[in-house]
C-alpha cells in the first residue's frame, strides 16, 4: 500500500472516530476547544433523536441475521493494510443491508489479528481494519452511531496453533450486537 493511500485511510478513520466521540458520545462537551477536523469523504449520518434500546428479541434477531451473513465468510483486506479487498464488497453491502434496520442497537466491530508482525504493530492493524468496517457500513447508510470500533490485536485467537491455517482464522472481524445503552439524560 502507498504511503499516500495510508494517509488517507488513517485520516479519514481518524476523522470518523472524532466525530463519533464528539457527536454521539459528547466528550467534546467537556474538551476545550480544538482546532477543526478536516472533513470526511462522506459525512456521516446525523444521528438524529436517540434510538428506544431494542428489546432482547429484536438484538438477538440482528445478530443471528449478521451471523448468518458472516458464517463461513471473512472480510478480506489487502495484505498488511486496512483497505477492505475488492472482493469483500459484497459482503460488507450484504452486512449493512441487514444491519441499516436493526434500530436501538450499538454494533461492536472487532478487528483481530494474527500473530506475526509484532503486538503492537498487530494493535494498531486491528483498530485500522475496524475502523474500515465501520466506515465501509456507514458509507452504505448504517447510522454512524451505532457503530463501535474496537481493535483487539492479537489477544483473542479462535485456533492457538502456529501456521498458516490458524492465522487464515484468526485474522477476522467479529460483529456483536447490543441494544443500546440508556441516554445519559435519561439516566439521571
Amino acid at each position: 500500500m502507498s504511503p499516500v493511500t495510508k494517509i488517507i485511510i488513517g485520516a479519514l478513520a481518524t476523522t470518523a472516530l472524532a466525530w463519533w466521540l464528539h457527536g454521539p458520545m459528547k466528550f467534546g462537551e467537556k474538551c476545550a476547544p480544538a482546532a477543526a477536523a478536516p472533513a470526511a469523504a462522506t459525512p456521516p449520518i446525523a444521528a438524529g433523536a436517540p434510538e428506544t434500546p431494542a428489546t432482547a428479541e429484536a438484538v438477538q434477531n440482528c445478530q443471528t441475521k449478521v451471523d448468518g451473513i458472516i458464517a463461513g465468510k471473512t472480510i478480506n483486506f489487502v495484505t498488511g493494510g486496512a483497505a477492505i479487498a475488492p472482493e469483500s464488497l459484497a459482503l460488507i453491502d450484504a452486512l449493512a443491508t441487514e444491519l441499516k434496520p436493526c434500530a436501538g442497537t450499538s454494533v461492536e466491530v472487532a478487528g483481530h489479528t494474527d500473530v506475526t508482525g509484532g503486538t503492537a504493530a498487530n494493535q494498531r492493524l486491528s483498530e485500522e481494519r475496524a475502523n474500515s468496517v465501520v466506515s465501509a457500513l456507514v458509507e452504505r447508510g448504517v447510522p454512524s452511531g451505532r457503530l463501535l470500533p474496537k481493535g483487539m490485536g492479537e489477544t483473542a485467537p479462535l485456533d492457538p496453533a502456529m501456521n498458516a491455517a490458524a492465522h487464515a482464522k484468526n485474522r477476522r472481524i467479529e460483529f456483536k450486537v447490543a441494544a443500546t445503552a440508556a441516554t445519559p439524560a435519561a439516566a439521571q
